[in-house]
C-alpha cells in the first residue's frame, strides 16, 4: 500500500474533511490489521481504529508542525490495543487460562515493539511469514481462530477433532511463534512449559 508522504498539518488543524479523509484512506486497512493481529477480533479492531480517528479529529486543532501522523495513528492503535488486552486479560484469568496467557502475549508485544510504524510493518511481514511456515494442522487451527474468529469448540466441530487437540495445536502455534518471532516479541519460558 502507498501511503501519501506529507500531509498538511495544518489543513488538518483547520479541519480540511479532504485532508482528513485521504489520512484515513491511507491508513484505515494498516491500523486495523493491527488491532486484528493483537485482539483477534474483527469488530473490536475496527471499533479501536475508528477510536483512534475520532482522537485524531478531537485533536486536530492542537497537532504540531512536526507531528508525524502515521505514527500518531499507529501510537493511538497500539495503546487502545494495549487497553482492551488488559481489560481482556482480567476477564479471561478465570476463564480459559490459554487464552488469557495469549492475551498476555500480544499485550507484552505490543508493548515491546514500540512506536515506530515502520517497525510495525517489519513485524507484520515477520509475523506472516512465522504464521505460513508453521506446519499444516497448526497453521489451520491458529487461523480459524486467530483470522476467522472462531472458538475452539467451533473449531473441534469443523476438523473432527476434540477441543484438547485444539488448544494443544494452538498452544503449540504460540510456541513455535514464539521461538520465531524472539527478535521481536518477549519470551514468557514458564507460560507454555
Amino acid at each position: 500500500m502507498a501511503y501519501h508522504v506529507n500531509y498538511d498539518i495544518n489543513l488538518l488543524k483547520a479541519g480540511n474533511k479532504n485532508e482528513f479523509e485521504r489520512v484515513y484512506f491511507d491508513f484505515f486497512d494498516v491500523l486495523y490489521a493491527l488491532g486484528v493481529q493483537y485482539t483477534s477480533d474483527r469488530s473490536v479492531a475496527e471499533s479501536i481504529v475508528q477510536d483512534a480517528f475520532l482522537k485524531l479529529w478531537e485533536m486536530h486543532e492542537n497537532l504540531l508542525p512536526e507531528t508525524n501522523i502515521r505514527n500518531f495513528l499507529y501510537t493511538l492503535t497500539k495503546n487502545f490495543c494495549l487497553n482492551y488486552l488488559r481489560d481482556q486479560k482480567v476477564v479471561w484469568k478465570n476463564l480459559n487460562k490459554v487464552r488469557a496467557y495469549e492475551y498476555a502475549y500480544a499485550m507484552q508485544s505490543l508493548e515491546r515493539i514500540g512506536n515506530n510504524f515502520m517497525e510495525f510493518e517489519e513485524l507484520c511481514s515477520k509475523v506472516d511469514l512465522a504464521i505460513e511456515n508453521l506446519p499444516e494442522e497448526i497453521k489451520i487451527v491458529f487461523k480459524l481462530s486467530r483470522f476467522e474468529d472462531m472458538k475452539y469448540r467451533e473449531i473441534s466441530e469443523k476438523l473432527t477433532i476434540s477441543e484438547k487437540t485444539v488448544e494443544a495445536r494452538m498452544t503449540r502455534a504460540l510456541k513455535i511463534l514464539r521461538t520465531e518471532l524472539k527478535d521481536f516479541l518477549p519470551i514468557f519460558l514458564s507460560f507454555f512449559n
